[in-house]
C-alpha cells in the first residue's frame, strides 16, 4: 500500500472519529439568551407557516396528555391554528367594544368578591380561582353562579399539578383529566374542547395578577395606580402616568409591563429543530429562547434584576411594552398580546380594591412565586 494510501486511509478514519465524537457530544439543548437571537429564533426569516408550527407543535406534545388539548400549540396543521386564531379574535373583539369591556370589568369584580367569601383564603388558589372564573364567564359566557368555589380550586390545581407533572417523567393518568373535563363540559357545554381557549389565557394571567398584586401592595403609588384604574379602567388610564407628589407614579401598563419584563409567565419558549435524519446527529434537537434572560439584558435599561415600572416612561430609553417577548414574537405571537396586560390589570385592580389593610390584607410567603413557589402566602381577614 502506497505512502498516500495510507494518507487517505488515516485522513477519513480520522473524520469519521470526529463525526463521532461529535455526533455524542453535540447538547440536545441550545438556549439563546440574547434578545437578536431570541427574535431571530421566533421569527425566523423566510419560513413557512407549516414549518413554524411543527417546531412549535412537538415540544408540545406532552401537553396533549397532561390536559388533553388539540389547539394549534400541539398542532403543526394550518388550518387548526387557523380556527383557533379566529375563534379567539372573536372573544377578544367581543370583550373589547365598551359594553364587553364593562362587563368583563363586573365579572372581574364579581369573582373576587365571590372567592374571598370562600373558606380557603390560600393566596395562590385565590388568584388562580378567580382568573379562571373570570376566563370562564368574561370570555366564554359561563353562568358565575354555576361555578363553585370548590369546584373551581380543583379545577385549577389540577391543571396546574398536570401542567408541571408533564415536564418530568410522572405518569399522567387519565382520572384527573377526566375530573377537569367533567367540570369544564359543565361550565362550556357549547364549545368542542374548552380548554383550548381557557388554557392560554388562564395560565398567563393568574400568575400576571399575582405577581402585580404583590409588588403593588407593597408600593403605594403602585397601589394608588391600580386604584385610580378599579375606578376608571379605560384604556387612557391604563396608559396615564402622574407626577403628583415627590415621586412619579408608572401607569398601570408599566407596571404590567414590568411584571411581564421581570416574571415573564412563559419564561422559555422552546422550538424543535427539524432536519433531515442524516444531520439529527450533529445538531441540537431543541432550541430555547430564553425569554427571562433577553429580558433582563442592557437593551431594557439599567439594573434590570430590579422592579422598576418607570423604564416604560418616554423619558427612559428602554423598548415598548410591544417589545416584550412574554407572548412571543412574530408570525406565532399570541392573539392576546395586547388584549391579555389590560384584563390582567383589571384583575389586579380589583383584587387590590379590597386589600385595603381593613377588611382583608396579604400575608407574604418566603419568596414570589411562579406556576409554583406560593408556599407560605394567604389573604387574611383584618
Amino acid at each position: 500500500m502506497s505512502h498516500a494510501s495510507i494518507v487517505l486511509i488515516f485522513s477519513i478514519a480520522v473524520a469519521v472519529a470526529v463525526a463521532f465524537t461529535k455526533a455524542f457530544t453535540t447538547p440536545s439543548k441550545r438556549t439563546h439568551t440574547s434578545v437578536r437571537a431570541v427574535r431571530t429564533l421566533l421569527n425566523p426569516p423566510d419560513i413557512p407557516i407549516v414549518a413554524l408550527l411543527r417546531a412549535r407543535s412537538i415540544p408540545n406534545q406532552r401537553l396533549v396528555k397532561a390536559l388533553g388539548i388539540s389547539s394549534t400549540f400541539v398542532s403543526d396543521d394550518p388550518g387548526v391554528h387557523d380556527t383557533f386564531a379566529r375563534e379567539a379574535k372573536v372573544l377578544i373583539t367581543a370583550v373589547s367594544t365598551k359594553d364587553g369591556w364593562s362587563r368583563l370589568v363586573d365579572v372581574a369584580e364579581t369573582c373576587v368578591n365571590r372567592f374571598l367569601d370562600a373558606k380557603s383564603l390560600d393566596y395562590a388558589t385565590f388568584v388562580q380561582s378567580v382568573t379562571l372564573s373570570v376566563v370562564l364567564a368574561g370570555l366564554l359566557g359561563t353562568d358565575i353562579e354555576d361555578l363553585d368555589p370548590a369546584d373551581v380550586a380543583f379545577v385549577t390545581k389540577a391543571i396546574n399539578d398536570r401542567w408541571a407533572q408533564s415536564k418530568s417523567s410522572t405518569a399522567l393518568t387519565t382520572e384527573v383529566l377526566d375530573q377537569i373535563n367533567h367540570h369544564i363540559v359543565r361550565w362550556v357545554p357549547n364549545r368542542t374542547n374548552p380548554l383550548n381557549l381557557i388554557i392560554p389565557a388562564y395560565e398567563t394571567m393568574w400568575r400576571v395578577a399575582a405577581i402585580a398584586v404583590v409588588y403593588s401592595n407593597r408600593d403605594c403609588l403602585l397601589r394608588d395606580a391600580f386604584i385610580s384604574y378599579d375606578e376608571n379602567p379605560t384604556d387612557d388610564q391604563f396608559c396615564a402616568f402622574s407626577n403628583e407628589g415627590t415621586r412619579a407614579q408608572p401607569s398601570v401598563e408599566a407596571i404590567i409591563s414590568e411584571v411581564l419584563r421581570l416574571h415573564p409567565p412563559t419564561r422559555h419558549i422552546t422550538r424543535a429543530v427539524v432536519v433531515p435524519w442524516w444531520k439529527r446527529p450533529f445538531v441540537p434537537s431543541v432550541d430555547v429562547a430564553d425569554i427571562e434572560g433577553a429580558q433582563k439584558s442592557s437593551m431594557f435599561g439599567s439594573d434590570t434584576e430590579s422592579f422598576n415600572p418607570m423604564r416604560f416612561h418616554a423619558s427612559q430609553s428602554a423598548p415598548r411594552r410591544d417589545q416584550l417577548y412574554a407572548f412571543g414574537h412574530g408570525k406565532l405571537k399570541c392573539v392576546a398580546a395586547s388584549w391579555a396586560p389590560p384584563a390582567a390589570a383589571v384583575i389586579t385592580a380589583k383584587i387590590m380594591a379590597k386589600l385595603d389593610g381593613v377588611a382583608f390584607k396579604l400575608q407574604e410567603g418566603p419568596r414570589v412565586g411562579k406556576r409554583e413557589g406560593w408556599e407560605g402566602w394567604s389573604i387574611q381577614r383584618v
